[in-house]
């Protein structure tokens, strides 16, 4: 008899293995929306709790805070995308101005490369160089890269429209039954509440915690761009600071998406010492905040070391790309969280132990 009971719970163990497997198959394109909506969830649910408390609808306060999450995080980055539009259009005119004196595009950017090279010529010695060949053949790789992101530009639009609505279909599931979900995978643990919500408390507050910490690297970053820019006289110096913000959100590229092709242009438009004065500015400041703040706003927050929250943010973008901002110090949190936890129930098991043997 008991053999049998064995038989049955391992089948029952080995069947819900395959059948966690086989849902992770079928969830796993849509991770990435999803693990968001919990982010936004977890940032926006003291304002639902607010509306869920006037409102007294589990529908109608969801909805709500739905929509206003939808306000606070895209209508703005729509109405920055256009202004960046409308700016990189006003740009793309200038140069097509100039170019257009020149000769065409090729003989604007060789002339401005030859400049360039003349400059630095004067201080640093430079092994002879074919600029006009250089130049053509990087024309034409950026007309052939300019032609490859034109093509996927349009399914990466409907990519990005899909992944909103399902973020935001989740995020309205979630703060209307949130509460009830966390309660039902909390009987399915064998874990006392105390534990649960002690590992709830570490996922939330390392969530909201990444979520301050990319604000601020945000703020410093976007505010020392929009320094730079004005003290060299460039135009829109807080549309540009509110771009490298944005963009500070981003792993790998983060804010030198935004300074490094304008220090380019400087260089290749003539204003050598202006573009030389950007790049190091964004090198040497605006790039190392987000190595010292976000660690430093995080370690606060969540009791861990900022060696670890470093490690884990680098680590988390590696693996998971840019929600790896997210995941990374959550796992770092909860295995932190576990380990306490381990090690409570080995000294209460050896206070036992030596009560009982006295």
């Amino acid at each position: 008899m008991t053999q049998d009971v064995n038989r049955s719970k391992l089948f029952l163990f080995v069947l819900t293995a395959i059948a966690l497997a086989l849902c992770y198959l079928v969830f796993r394109p849509y991770a990435g929306p999803v693990f968001l909506s919990v982010v936004i969830a977890v940032v926006f649910y003291p304002l639902h709790i607010y509306f869920r408390r006037r409102l007294r609808r589990p529908n109608s306060s969801a909805l709500l805070s739905t929509l206003i999450a939808l306000l606070v995080t895209v209508v703005p980055l729509v109405l920055l995308g256009l202004a960046i539009s409308n700016e990189l259009s006003n740009v793309y005119q200038s140069l097509t101005a100039k170019s257009a004196e020149e000769g065409g595009i090729s003989a604007y950017l060789f002339h401005s490369v030859q400049r360039m090279i003349a400059w630095i010529g004067r201080y640093f010695p430079l092994p002879a160089l074919d600029i006009r060949a250089i130049v053509m053949r990087r024309v034409e790789e950026l007309s052939t890269s300019l032609v490859r992101f034109g093509a996927g530009l349009v399914g990466n639009v409907f990519s990005f429209v899909a992944n909103a609505v399902i973020a935001f279909l989740v995020l309205f599931f979630l703060f209307r039954d949130g509460e009830a979900a966390l309660a039902y995978l909390a009987s399915l643990l064998p874990l006392s509440r105390e534990r649960f919500a002690a590992l709830q408390h570490r996922i939330s507050s390392t969530l909201v915690a990444n979520f301050y910490g990319g604000v601020a690297v945000g703020a410093v970053q976007g505010s020392l761009t929009a320094l730079a820019f004005w003290a060299l006289g460039l135009g829109s110096p807080i549309l540009w600071g509110l771009v490298t913000a944005i963009f500070s959100f981003l792993p790998v590229v983060g804010s030198a998406a935004v300074w490094v092709p304008a220090g380019v242009a400087l260089l290749f438009t003539g204003h050598v010492v202006k573009g030389i004065v950007l790049l190091a500015w964004g090198a040497g400041v605006v790039g190392l905040a987000d190595n010292v703040v976000r660690p430093w706003i995080i370690s606060g927050r969540t009791s861990l070391h900022p060696v670890f929250v470093f490690l884990s943010l680098l680590g988390g973008v590696q693996a998971f790309g840019l929600l790896g901002l997210f995941i990374g110090p959550v796992i770092i949190s909860v295995t932190a969280a576990l380990l306490e936890m381990l090690q409570e129930d080995y000294e209460s098991k050896e206070s036992q132990g030596s009560s009982v043997a006295h």
